[in-house]
């Protein structure tokens, strides 16, 4: 079987269509008002899941040639769609207006992002880089869910969470394809995830993970381990022991 179907069939038990699943008619607005820090980071989160429809196609450029990768991004695609409605009508319904998100905010938010350029030699590390912003991002989703008062908010944050870790799970199964296909490679996805940038960063100041995020760092250990056999943490270890012989 193809590494992205089974995240396919996975992402088709978990959808959640966006009119019925969160409960857009309870939401404490007084309460959500009150929590600014919270609808702060929602609008940085929103601006990143709008900007998927420029990282993922320069990725994708780089996968044209792997099925599993640009199915596994097209899903991406699809599914930050939905988060970035989500969260901006969330902030909407609240009337958190530094939120406004309206099209020429987020069109020049794109435009400061496109100076890179997609490089073939950059493909392993773009990838690694997707894998683990995609969890980080599962953190920071899942953190804010147990941070905030406001019920409704607290559910839709647990959605997107549990999306965002069924990413990076399908990233790591991509970056495990190309290890089998060359272990070599293995040693270029230990250099990114120690030179780990979140993808958000070209878009929002402060990227959406948290910083000294110990356990979205511990889970990425366990992400590129599944990956590479060996953790980057481990493969730190042994370059400081090699060093010290």
């Amino acid at each position: 079987m193809s590494v992205y179907e089974p995240h396919l069939a996975s992402a088709e038990q978990a959808a959640w269509p966006l009119e019925t699943s969160v409960r857009w008619g309870d939401i404490d607005v007084a309460l959500a008002r009150r929590e600014e820090h919270i609808l702060s980071a929602l609008r940085d989160a929103a601006l990143i899941e709008g900007y998927l429809p420029v990282f993922a196609p320069r990725l994708m450029q780089l996968l044209w040639d792997d099925v599993d990768a640009t199915a596994v991004l097209s899903l991406e695609l699809y599914e930050g769609l939905r988060h970035y409605t989500a969260l901006k009508r969330y902030l909407d319904a609240v009337g958190y207006s530094p939120s406004i998100l309206s099209e020429d905010r987020m069109v020049e938010a794109r435009q400061r992002a496109l100076a890179g350029s997609a490089r073939p030699e950059a493909l392993v590390g773009q990838l690694t880089n997707f894998a683990c912003s995609e969890l980080f991002a599962a953190y920071f989703f899942l953190r804010l869910s147990r941070d905030t008062k406001e019920p409704v908010l607290a559910e839709l944050l647990e959605r997107i969470a549990r999306d965002e870790f069924r990413h990076a799970s399908a990233g790591a199964d991509l970056l495990a394809k190309r290890v089998r296909q060359d272990p070599a490679v293995a040693e270029e996805i230990l250099e990114a995830a120690q030179n780990f940038r979140h993808y958000g960063a070209d878009i929002v100041t402060v990227p959406v993970a948290a910083e000294n995020d110990f356990e979205a760092i511990a889970a990425m250990n366990r992400l590129i381990r599944q990956a590479c056999g060996v953790s980057p943490t481990q493969h730190l270890q042994g370059a400081f022991d090699a060093q010290s012989i």
